[in-house]
């Protein structure tokens, strides 16, 4: 699969997000949030359960599902490893930065 078809394949994260004075501001959309999201659901996993697998809280798989917040470079190398070992094929290289 490449990364069109995984792209593709993700859904769309909001574009806005709730500012601290409850404004709303555009959020840029960011590519790795839906990658992690397939890569989960090629799992049939739950956020909880692939939290659980890769040792963080669900909150922050979360985050990352709504494009909050990136992995670290540690944490994609963790994501990659772990997709690799169960045969999901993604690329987190080609979704930004490094």
């Amino acid at each position: 699969m490449n990364n069109e078809q995984l792209n593709g394949a993700a859904p769309a994260i909001d574009t806005t997000r709730t500012t601290g004075n409850g404004s709303e501001a555009p959020v840029a959309a960011d590519p790795l949030s839906g990658v992690i999201r397939y890569m989960r659901q090629q799992l049939g996993m739950t956020q909880e359960e692939l939290a659980q697998a890769l040792g963080i809280t669900v909150g922050t798989v979360s985050r990352w599902e709504k494009g909050r917040f990136r992995p670290s470079r540690l944490a994609r190398a963790l994501i990659l490893e772990y997709a690799r070992t169960h045969n999901v094929v993604v690329d987190l290289k080609s979704t930004g930065r490094h």
